[in-house]
């Protein structure tokens, strides 16, 4: 898992405003604390982790793969989501800030490199509401769990 990250303003999740976040190996972003259940099977949801999953498996970096996050406030940026949120939802939004983590070419448990998988997650906030997007490039899921069994 990453350190604790400050995020620029509260993120509300689920009736609850978050200020720091942690990207987790495993394809998740947790607030509060690290998630790091290691290679095995967990069930959803977990009343004591707040979390966002974009890809939840036993992701592997130790053979193959880096994971790597971001805040920013660019303005192409922001306005890029704005739109996708706008033509999604029909709600048109002014976001404040993004979080955004991305998992390239990450294999899977036990060291698996023979598929990977690339995804992103991504947070936004008007800070009246949140949301939470995310990314999977064509072609680039290729295993869809441990194992890697297609």
């Amino acid at each position: 898992s990453s350190p604790n990250i400050s995020l620029p303003a509260p993120f509300l999740f689920f009736g609850t405003y978050y200020s720091t976040i942690f990207v987790n190996n495993n394809g998740d972003l947790s607030f509060n604390q690290p998630w790091g259940c290691g290679c095995e099977a967990t069930q959803f949801p977990i009343p004591t982790y707040p979390l966002v999953a974009a890809y939840q498996a036993n992701v592997d970096t130790r053979a193959t793969g880096s994971v790597w996050y971001r805040i920013t406030q660019n303005a192409t940026l922001l306005a890029k989501t704005a739109n996708n949120i706008h033509s999604l939802t029909g709600t048109s939004v002014s976001l404040q800030w993004l979080f955004i983590s991305t998992w390239d070419h990450v294999g899977y448990c036990c060291n698996g490199t023979d598929k990977t998988n690339t995804f992103q997650a991504v947070l936004a906030t008007d800070n009246i509401r949140s949301y939470a997007i995310f990314l999977y490039a064509d072609g680039l899921i290729q295993w869809p769990s441990s194992g890697a069994q297609v």
